[in-house]
């Protein structure tokens, strides 16, 4: 008789260090949160629970059922959806931190838990350089409170400007919808998964990963890619003189992707039109959207709004020269291994 397999199991497991580590943490926590209230932002407590959750194609929120309630509810994978509500509703400088959730089988990594700590806010502006000053400033003060050499400035590249110089691929042709023109000329960089029939994002992707990405983490300070295209635009908003790239900006630094920003889409109709894009390109099922924000958007409606993601974990991780999540969390899930304890 065959024993019956034994599903693996997740143990929680606690830091080597942990009263020097929760005591560092404190003073990161503090210093971000100091940074953004002397510059007029405001900290919301916004729920992690709710009936709703973005339809990003590759993040997956996790379902949760509450025993006496009916149906499915959905841990965030970050405060977006309420932050954006609370600026339709008029507080336009408003942040929250705090934790933030994701599913699958790569939450469990060197850079990837499935719970984690966010910083997410939003502000009066239309300008990426904005989102970049404000990078800066928080990576300065967080620096500080860990005692440790601030960043320097880095670089700001447009998207475009870093194909052609860090991955030797112009990425014009594929601007202009000439997919085949593009793998081509990426090909001929070296880039030897890109094929003709692949979808503009797909090759994009392929680049980044291959070529780009490891680039960028041979360049000294914090790094920033700036107008994405608009396959790539998230829920930013286009360009008014050149719609094929979005106001869309990522911050790097030591190679590790730190933040993701917007210039926030106002429109509610092109916001459905993009959620319904995502919708319709997940492998799984997407969870309901947040009608109320798309009714906010309509009614309220939004002022010009930068808006920014910033990993907090990932920012400890990169200034502190660590190597992975678990270095720098008090707690962190993992898969068993024998009888180990937590």
């Amino acid at each position: 008789m065959t024993d019956p397999v034994t599903p693996p199991r997740l143990v929680l497991r606690r830091h080597p260090a942990p009263a020097a580590l929760v005591a560092r943490r404190a003073r990161l926590l503090a210093a971000l949160r100091g940074w953004l209230d002397a510059r007029g932002l405001v900290e919301a407590d916004v729920p992690v629970l709710l009936p709703h959750a973005g339809q990003e194609v590759h993040l997956h929120a996790p379902a949760v059922v509450l025993h006496g309630l009916p149906g499915r509810l959905w841990l965030q994978t970050s405060p977006e959806l309420c932050l954006k509500r609370l600026v339709c509703a008029g507080v336009p400088r408003v942040y929250a931190l705090g934790p933030a959730f994701r599913a699958g089988p790569e939450e469990l990594s060197r850079l990837h838990q499935p719970q984690f700590t966010m910083l997410e806010w939003y502000r009066p502006g239309s300008d990426p350089a904005d989102l970049v000053d404000d990078v800066l400033g928080l990576a300065g003060a967080a620096a500080g409170a860990l005692d440790v050499a601030a960043p320097g400035p880095g670089r700001v590249l447009d998207v475009r400007e870093a194909f052609a110089e860090l991955a030797g691929c112009p990425l014009d042709p594929l601007l202009d919808g000439d997919a085949a023109g593009f793998a081509v000329a990426a090909r001929s960089a070296g880039i030897t998964t890109c094929r003709d029939d692949d979808p503009p994002a797909t090759l994009f992707g392929r680049v980044l990963v291959e070529r780009v990405e490891p680039a960028l983490a041979r360049l000294p300070g914090l790094v920033f890619l700036t107008d994405w295209p608009r396959f790539a635009a998230g829920l930013a908003r286009l360009h008014d003189d050149d719609p094929r790239v979005a106001g869309r900006v990522e911050a790097y630094l030591g190679g590790v992707e730190l933040a993701n920003g917007y210039v926030e889409l106002d429109d509610p109709d092109e916001h459905r039109r993009r959620w319904l894009a995502e919708r319709a390109a997940r492998s799984d099922e997407a969870p309901p959207w947040d009608e109320a924000l798309l009714g906010d958007l309509a009614t309220s409606g939004m002022p010009p709004t930068v808006g920014m993601a910033l990993g907090v974990d990932r920012l400890m991780l990169a200034l502190c020269g660590e190597a992975a999540l678990a270095d720098v969390m008090p707690f962190h899930l993992a898969r068993a291994t024998g009888d180990a304890p937590a």
